[in-house]
C-alpha cells in the first residue's frame, strides 16, 4: 500500500548521501530479526484483507473507502511531523499504489485468489531487489539473490496454472498490481529514510483515496460515487485497519534492513493468503508455495 525532490537541495543532498551509506551498510548484513518478525506480523495482516477484498462485490468503492478512512486516521500524524521534504515521493507513491490498487480490483474479478494474489505478491519481489541495487546501491547478497529467483520460480509455477485454467486476465492484471507494489516500495524504502512513516503513509493513502473517488466518480458503468461508498463502507474501513497496520510494520522494517530483502520477505503471505482462500488448489500451486516458502528463507539469509 513509496526521491526526488530532496536531491535538489545541498542538505537534503547530504541527507541522501547519509541515508544512501546506510542503505548499503543495511543490504550487506543479514536482515535484522525485529524486521522478520515485523513483516512476519504485516503479512498475516496483508492476506487476511486480501481476502476479504476478493469476496467483496464493489471492490475499487471498497479500496476508495480504505484509502481516505486509513488517511484521515492518519491526519494527527501528518499534522504533527509533516512530510514536507518527501512531498515529490508521497505523490509518487500515492500514483504507483492507484495502479496497483485497479489492477488488484481488476484481478480478482477474473479470477481465483489463489491465483491472483500470489502472483501480484511474487511480481515484486524480483524487481524490488534489482531495483534496490539499481537505484539505492543495495547490492544483493548471494543468499538474497537466491531468494528472489526461488520466489520467482515457484509463482511462475502458480501463474501457470492460473494460466492454464481460463483466469488468464486475471494473471495479467495481476502481474500489473505486482509492478505497482515494486514501484511504490522502491519509492518508500527511501522516503521513509527522512520521513516520518506514520505521516508519509497517512499523506499518500489520501491521495490514492482521492484519486480512486475521481476514479469511481467517472466510472459510467457503476451507481453514484457516494451510493458506491456507502455500500461498500464496512469491508473498506477493515480493509484499512489492515491497510494500516501491515504497511506501517513493513516501513518500521524498510527503516532496519535493505528494502530487497524486506519486500522478499512479505512474500511469505503468499503462503498464508492460500490457506487462507480455502479454495482446491493442485499439486503445482502448493509445489510454488514451497519455493516461496524456501526463497523466504533465503532471503532472510
Amino acid at each position: 500500500m513509496r526521491d526526488t525532490h530532496a536531491i535538489g537541495s545541498p542538505n537534503t543532498c547530504h541527507n541522501g548521501a547519509g541515508a544512501d551509506g546506510a542503505a548499503k551498510r543495511r543490504g550487506g548484513r543479514a536482515i535484522d530479526p525485529v524486521a522478520i518478525a515485523l513483516v512476519a506480523v504485516a503479512a498475516f495482516i496483508h492476506a487476511a484483507w486480501n481476502r476479504a477484498l476478493h469476496v467483496e462485490g464493489d471492490r475499487v468503492a471498497a479500496l476508495t473507502v480504505a484509502g481516505l478512512v486509513a488517511g484521515v486516521a492518519l491526519l494527527p500524524a501528518i499534522v504533527i511531523r509533516p512530510p514536507v521534504g518527501t512531498a515529490p515521493l508521497i505523490v509518487g507513491s500515492a500514483l504507483c499504489q492507484t495502479g496497483y490498487a485497479l489492477a488488484l480490483a481488476a484481478a480478482y474479478r477474473r479470477g481465483a485468489l489463489s491465483v491472483a494474489y500470489p502472483i501480484g505478491r511474487g511480481t515484486a519481489p524480483l524487481l524490488v531487489t534489482l531495483g534496490g541495487w539499481a537505484v539505492l546501491g543495495q547490492t544483493p547478497a548471494p543468499l538474497a539473490l537466491a531468494g528472489a529467483i526461488s520466489l520467482a520460480g515457484g509463482l511462475g509455477l502458480i501463474g501457470l496454472a492460473g494460466w492454464r485454467n481460463a483466469q488468464r486476465g486475471a494473471v495479467g492484471f495481476a502481474l500489473l498490481a505486482g509492478v505497482g507494489i515494486a514501484g511504490y516500495s522502491l519509492i518508500d524504502a527511501r522516503a521513509v529514510q527522512s520521513a516520518w512513516p506514520p505521516a508519509y503513509l497517512g499523506a499518500t493513502l489520501l491521495i490514492e483515496g482521492a484519486l480512486l473517488a475521481v476514479r469511481l466518480r467517472y466510472d459510467p458503468a457503476g451507481p453514484h460515487l457516494l451510493g458506491r461508498l456507502r455500500g461498500a463502507f464496512g469491508i473498506g474501513v477493515l480493509i484499512a485497519i489492515g491497510t494500516v497496520a501491515a504497511y506501517l510494520l513493513v516501513l518500521f522494517a524498510f527503516q532496519r534492513s535493505a528494502a530487497g530483502r524486506v519486500a522478499t520477505m512479505r512474500e511469505a503471505s503468499v503462503v498464508i493468503g492460500l490457506a487462507l482462500a480455502r479454495e482446491g488448489v493442485g499439486l503445482q500451486v502448493w509445489l510454488g508455495a514451497v519455493l516461496v516458502a524456501t526463497g523466504a528463507i533465503l532471503a532472510a539469509g
